[in-house]
């Protein structure tokens, strides 16, 4: 029996040992999960300016997406900076809870026992009324109790025992006006005199407008809205159909929206580093870099900026050996190009020079759809046009029964102002006539002079 327990015992120890090792092993198995913390993403530091709190944007100025490849967008170029020419909207209410006198309240005072002594005041622009036989009390600030409270303490260093009961007889307005901004940057806010807004937001006004009022009516509510925006021009200049001052939408002021009021971009356009610059009221200049060109190739999001009055949008011209991988096409297809290209057509048998106005992103074929031409001649067609770069002609042998069967390699996508030369002949002779120019053209004009003037 003694063997027994002894047995029972030894069988109990073991099985309490299992558990214990069983137990660590779960225990070190477990415990990394709360040992370690999962480790945090470190970000590279970017050359750019650091991201603010920004006020609400429209829906239309959404924040670009990672993938478009602009660099972060300034909180100076997102934000609307008031200036000469807008109109704001003006509210000032009394704070909720209990009602507090300011400067335009009636009031009815009762001193019982003392008629005489029982007045009706408005509280003036200095927060005071006058009490008879006390003269001057200022009671701006105060509850309607604790007005009634301190007349009585004043009207007993002359009465005995006043029993008095104050009413309020005609509460103030909210103050609620527009105004507009004058040449000098002032608004003219009423109990407060001139007040300085150009170039701060709705919100910074908004405080400072509020900080003003503080001195003479407590805690006021202050909200302020854009009732008319000022009226907005922007330069544009680059590589845009139309360089010059433009207008824009002052409640929708964007870059895209300016490009196409100026005719949209030419075809030396790069828009992966479109530049707009603003000056500052200190005198200084900002600019900023935008991407237009990714969000048309991936279908993103375009940039979220703002554009103000006085802005210069500059369009920069793509460099030699930058052109890789940019697609013109996609460009030329797009409401950021121009429109409408301008193509000239030499051929005999239309007796001379015809010019098409064709949609821009049109191809070869399409330049064909409305020309005669002798069906012989349809493998005997070139294409000329003016290098910017090298600053002359360069001619490519087109075959347009290919074209029109639908050889890719032949039908070329064109662009404005090239030149189609229909004819084994016409091709010869401007051929011979282009090898023979001593001078570079000078730019695109001379170019399109030279067969404007071509004698057949």
């Amino acid at each position: 029996m003694f063997r027994t327990r002894l047995d029972h015992m030894r069988a109990f120890n073991a099985f309490c040992v299992a558990i214990i090792q069983i137990s660590g092993c779960f225990a070190t198995i477990s415990q990394p999960v709360f040992a370690q913390r999962p480790q945090e993403p470190i970000f590279q530091e970017k050359d750019s300016i650091g991201q603010f709190p920004l006020p609400a944007k429209d829906s239309e100025f959404l924040a670009p997406s990672p993938s478009n490849g602009n660099e972060e967008i300034s909180p100076q170029f997102t934000r609307y900076l008031l200036g000469t020419g807008d109109v704001i909207g003006i509210l000032v209410e009394s704070p909720p809870g209990r009602y507090r006198l300011g400067e335009g309240d009636g009031i009815s005072v009762i001193v019982q026992r003392f008629p005489d002594l029982s007045f009706q005041a408005s509280i003036n622009r200095q927060g005071n009324v006058v009490v008879p036989l006390v003269g001057t009390v200022s009671l701006v600030g105060l509850t309607l109790e604790q007005a009634q409270a301190k007349i009585r303490a004043e009207l007993n260093r002359f009465v005995v025992e006043s029993s008095v009961t104050l009413v309020l007889a005609a509460q103030r307005p909210p103050l609620n006006f527009q105004a507009a901004i004058d040449l000098e940057g002032n608004v003219t806010i009423p109990r407060l005199g001139k007040i300085s807004l150009a170039g701060l937001t709705l919100e910074e006004a908004q405080e400072k407008i509020r900080l003003g009022l503080e001195r003479i009516q407590v805690d006021p509510v202050v909200t302020i809205s854009l009732s008319s925006p000022r009226p907005i021009q922007v330069n544009i200049a680059g590589e845009i159909s139309r360089p010059g001052v433009y207008p824009v939408n002052p409640l929708l002021p964007r870059v895209l929206d300016a490009l196409r009021t100026a005719g949209g971009s030419t075809q030396a356009a790069d828009l992966r580093q479109v530049k707009v610059r603003r000056k500052l009221l200190d005198g200084s200049v900002i600019s900023q870099n935008i991407d237009l060109y990714t969000p048309l190739l991936n279908g993103g999001t375009f940039a979220s900026l703002r554009l103000q009055d006085g802005d210069s949008i500059i369009i920069p011209r793509r460099e030699i050996g930058m052109d890789d991988g940019y697609d013109r096409n996609i460009v030329a297809r797009s409401s950021l190009a121009q429109p409408v290209i301008r193509i000239r057509i030499l051929n005999y048998a239309s007796g001379g020079i015809i010019t098409q106005n064709l949609p821009s992103g049109s191809s070869f074929v399409d330049a064909l759809g409305n020309v005669s031409i002798d069906r012989s001649n349809l493998s005997e067609i070139a294409l000329v046009r003016f290098d910017s770069e090298q600053g002359r002609a360069v001619t490519q042998k087109l075959n347009a029964k290919k074209a029109l069967r639908g050889d890719a390699s032949q039908n070329v996508p064109l662009q404005d102002n090239d030149v189609i030369v229909v004819g084994r002949n016409l091709i010869g002779k401007i051929t011979n006539v282009l090898s023979n120019v001593t001078r570079p053209f000078f730019d695109i004009q001379s170019f399109v002079n030279f067969f404007e003037t071509f004698s057949f």
